[in-house]
């Protein structure tokens, strides 16, 4: 073996092989990397194959105290006959390194390009790798990694001056195991679930009868079981009165998904379901479902009656989800219902990894089963443009690919692991046709959802900038300067220098120049075409509006022409009032409501000696609606909804700490997701109370206890105008690290089901109750009927419910206590096997039913009745 020594670091021929350091999670689709390569002859020729290159990671450190740090090695191996030339670039994605890591190796740069893009550069007397050597170097960065899908995914290399590239397939990652991770948190209270904390976690639950919880999620506002089953069978007629038509062919389709018998529209009254109109029902979302000797739905619009056909169709055994049957058995019923809230929306981030028409169609009719009525649907982001938008063509041709380039002059990075090639990326390259568009739009309507598209600005716009820089470049080449200028977003002078939240650099429109809102408009308006042309009206349109960074327009020759020019115009700091004074102006010329996150409602002051957020007075009485995020618990803005709120915002509750499905279920070292807010799964929905933020989190992001009355101390409190202008929640999924449908699935399901149950149904009795103990057991009561619920009927059905949902499921608790073993799951209903022989459970293993005899290596897996499993609990001696 041939080891040289350059500055204390070794390279030598490797000893590990790709099974020894095997990188894998069985949630997370490609996690393992996938990296590619990129081969070329121009100016620089590579005589070398990238199949030949073997490149390893390990984590060296990982420290959470007494300062975060975690530090990690490359290793590059020359499997090949011929020498690796240090002419190579080595790219990879992680959101999860500094901007500014620390080079350990003098030979080596790593070095941050955009977003969660890097790249790893030899410097010079970097040595060539001759057949069978390798080459180790380290860095650090300052930050803890918390799981294995936070490491270093996406690598490619690139080769002289080529722009193209293959992955690098021979490529393998360290894991972080559960002790280093307990290891590393000691001394802290962050909530690592290993059995232990989640069998205490779900001490309080118990497997419950069926008639001892809600037959349906969200639960109704009143129900009573009555006696008894109607069995439908034969045949089924349907009877609609003058206005419900349309809700009894979509009964009819439905129904013909799980009944074999014949299903038929009858004039008659007397038929098996009636839907009726009920003119007495106020709210137009409201419904009566009986289930007697016939089926009736009442309501006084079709919203009411396509809401009460949703209940009936949950009310369906959950078999004949699986397959049709000849017999239809229900339990007879009463159930009398209306919503809380009038905006029960969903957010689907499609910009930052995109996702399928056919995804979206399926997430629309998952949305309508569960009666949440908005898509919020962000079709922009830096990271990608997904709208065709006609006249505007570089706005996909270049905004919507991925792939490896020198510059993004002809499209964007591969964020996100996309991968280098654009061509072959299908979450990093995508949009939506005009007629895409329209029909989701349409398949919305026919399920009484409203869609609101965003397009925001001024900031997370690079995608559309870079775009329009082409438009530019071309036109000029071509001699058309005015055609060059007219939507170009960008001052060419500009030197501001900053950093957005997610690491961007030149993301924010320069909104001091006309050719700004000549873009926006013309965006709008084509947008608006597209429902005009579908025949669905729109009535909101989202501008984002939120996180435009701090610096940006500071050092703009254009901004300070305009700022010296403009009357009442003193600094930068004036620039958002101006660009949303031109904004709703523009959307209330056209009739439409003007939304965005809560920062578009915001100003800093000085107050007390301190620099604060509070509402703008300005826009306070123009009729917006802002999306209210930021409540984490400790940051200061737990209040922020109510201010704006009480100001006479508009207000959706959109809580990130309970409401963001990205981020993770839970700390688990294989569970992907994000955690800058905290963790998110179901209970954590479940339990939020939109009108009290104080009382919606037992414990911070850290795992701290939070005392709800420290918490409330000097915060806004809603006033009686303030809770009217509170008209709903929405629950968010950004796809930074969403890569594909089944992931999608994976991270809004079950947790999901937490939040559509707070969209719909009333606060709780347990959220009145002062008293902290009271109201925890109170709370612990109810959480036990609605997680039954959802074990026993609500995954179940998930798994075929429009072809089946890939649903997360979960570990299994356990506890050992006095040589037994104790076992539990977060879902009762949901069945645990358990080995003792070393082997992984199976579906065909035991059962566990009560406490066994534990003498070491039990391994133990949650499984549906389909089947299908979730991570398995290790325990040993």
């Amino acid at each position: 073996m041939r080891v040289i020594k350059l500055i204390g670091i070794s390279y030598q021929s490797p000893t590990l092989t790709q099974s020894d350091m095997s990188f894998s999670s069985p949630y997370l689709p490609g996690f393992l990397l996938v990296l590619m390569f990129a081969f070329s002859c121009q100016s620089k020729s590579v005589d070398f194959s990238p199949s030949d290159i073997s490149l390893s990671w390990e984590l060296e450190q990982n420290k959470i105290l007494p300062e975060q740090m975690h530090q990690a090695k490359f290793t590059l191996s020359n499997n090949g006959n011929s020498a690796l030339k240090p002419e190579w670039e080595i790219y990879f994605n992680t959101i999860f390194l500094s901007v500014n890591p620390q080079e350990l190796d003098s030979l080596v740069t790593v070095e941050h390009l955009s977003g969660d893009f890097f790249r790893i550069k030899p410097k010079d007397g970097f040595p060539v790798l001759e057949k069978g050597e390798t080459y180790s170097f380290s860095y650090s960065s300052d930050n803890f990694l918390v799981k294995n899908s936070h490491t270093p995914t996406g690598l490619y290399i690139v080769f002289g001056d080529s722009e193209e590239g293959h992955p690098i397939v021979d490529f393998t990652a360290s894991r972080i195991e559960i002790q280093d991770q307990l290891t590393a948190i000691a001394g802290s209270n962050l909530p690592i679930p290993d059995p232990a904390f989640l069998f205490e976690k779900n001490q309080n639950l118990s497997l419950l009868s069926p008639k001892d919880f809600s037959p349906i999620i969200p639960i109704p506002k009143s129900y009573i079981w009555g006696v008894g089953e109607l069995v439908l069978s034969e045949t089924i007629s349907i009877y609609a009165d003058a206005g419900f038509e349309k809700e009894a062919e979509l009964l009819k389709e439905r129904l013909s998904s799980f009944f074999n018998g014949k299903i038929e529209i009858t004039s008659s009254p007397d038929a098996s379901i009636s839907i009726q109109l009920d003119s007495s029902k106020i709210n137009e979302e409201a419904y009566s479902l009986k289930v007697a000797d016939i089926i009736e739905i009442s309501a006084g619009n079709p919203k009411g009656a396509f809401y009460g056909i949703q209940s009936l169709l949950a009310l369906l055994p959950v078999s004949s989800y699986s397959s049709q049957e000849d017999k239809l058995a229900l339990h007879k019923i009463a159930i009398e219902d209306e919503p809380r809230f009038e905006y029960r929306g969903f957010f689907l981030d499609v910009a930052r990894n995109f996702q399928s028409k056919e995804a979206v169609l399926k997430i629309l009719d998952l949305m309508a089963f569960y009666k949440l009525n908005v898509f919020h649907f962000n079709l922009a982001n830096d990271e990608g443009w997904r709208i065709e938008i006609p006249d505007l063509p570089e706005l996909i041709e270049v905004g919507s690919k991925r792939g490896h380039s020198k510059d993004e002059s002809q499209f964007l990075w591969p964020y996100y692991a996309s991968g280098p090639d654009k061509d072959k990326s299908p979450n990093g390259t995508g949009f939506y046709s005009v007629e895409d568009f329209k029909q989701i739009l349409q398949y919305a309507k026919e399920r009484h959802i409203e869609v609101i598209p965003e397009i925001g600005a001024p900031g997370h716009s690079r995608a559309a900038i870079i775009a329009m820089r082409k438009r530019y470049h071309d036109k000029m080449k071509s001699g058309d300067e005015s055609g060059a200028l007219e939507y170009l977003l960008e001052d060419f002078g500009d030197k501001s220098e900053y950093l957005s939240a997610q690491n961007f650099r030149g993301n924010t429109i320069c909104i001091c120049q006309e050719s700004a809102f000549t873009f926006y408009e013309k965006v709008i308006d084509e947008i608006l075409t597209m429902y005009k042309e579908a025949d669905v009206p729109i009535h909101t349109f989202h501008t984002g509006g939120d996180e435009v960074p701090k610096g940006a327009w500071t050092n703009s020759p254009v901004c300070e022409k305009f700022i010296a020019e403009t009357e009442g115009m003193k600094t930068r700091n004036d620039l958002q009032n101006y660009f949303y004074s031109r904004v709703s102006k523009m959307f209330e010329e056209k009739g439409i409501q003007t939304a965005g996150w809560e920062e578009i409602g915001q100003m800093d002051i000085h107050e007390n000696g301190n620099d604060v957020i509070r509402p703008n007075p300005v826009f306070a009485d123009k009729g917006f609606r802002a999306y209210a995020w930021n409540a984490v618990a400790g940051w200061g803005g737990e209040d922020m909804a109510y201010q704006l709120a009480n100001a006479g915002y508009e207000v959706i509750i959109c809580n990130s700490s309970n409401f963001y499905f990205d981020l993770a279920y839970n700390m688990d070292l294989d569970e992907p997701g994000h955690q800058w807010s905290g963790f998110v799964d179901m209970k954590t929905a479940w339990r939020t109370v939109p009108l009290n933020n104080f009382i919606s989190n037992e414990k911070d992001m850290y795992g701290n206890p939070i005392d709800a009355e420290s918490l409330a101390k000097g915060k806004a409190k809603l006033t009686a105008e303030g809770k009217e202008n509170i008209k709903g929640v929405s629950g968010q999924l950004w796809s930074e690290t969403v890569k594909g449908q089944e992931m999608m699935e994976y991270y809004l399901l079950p947790k999901m089901l937490g939040y559509v149950e707070r969209a719909w149904a009333q606060d709780p009795d347990w959220t009145a109750i002062a008293n902290i103990d009271q109201r925890k057991t109170a709370m612990e009561k109810e959480w036990n009927k609605f997680a039954n619920a959802v074990g026993q009927k609500e995954i179940p059905r998930l798994e075929y419910l429009f072809g089946g949902f890939n649903v997360r499921l979960p570990k299994a608790g356990t506890l050992v206590k006095e040589g037994k073993l104790f076992a539990n799951v977060d879902t009762p209903g949901l069945s645990i096997r358990y080995t003792i022989n070393g082997s992984d459970p199976t579906i065909q293993s035991e059962i566990y039913s009560a406490p066994i005899p534990f003498n070491g290596n039990v391994k133990l897996q949650v499984f549906s009745s389909s089947g299908k499993s979730g991570g398995i609990s290790e325990i040993n001696k």
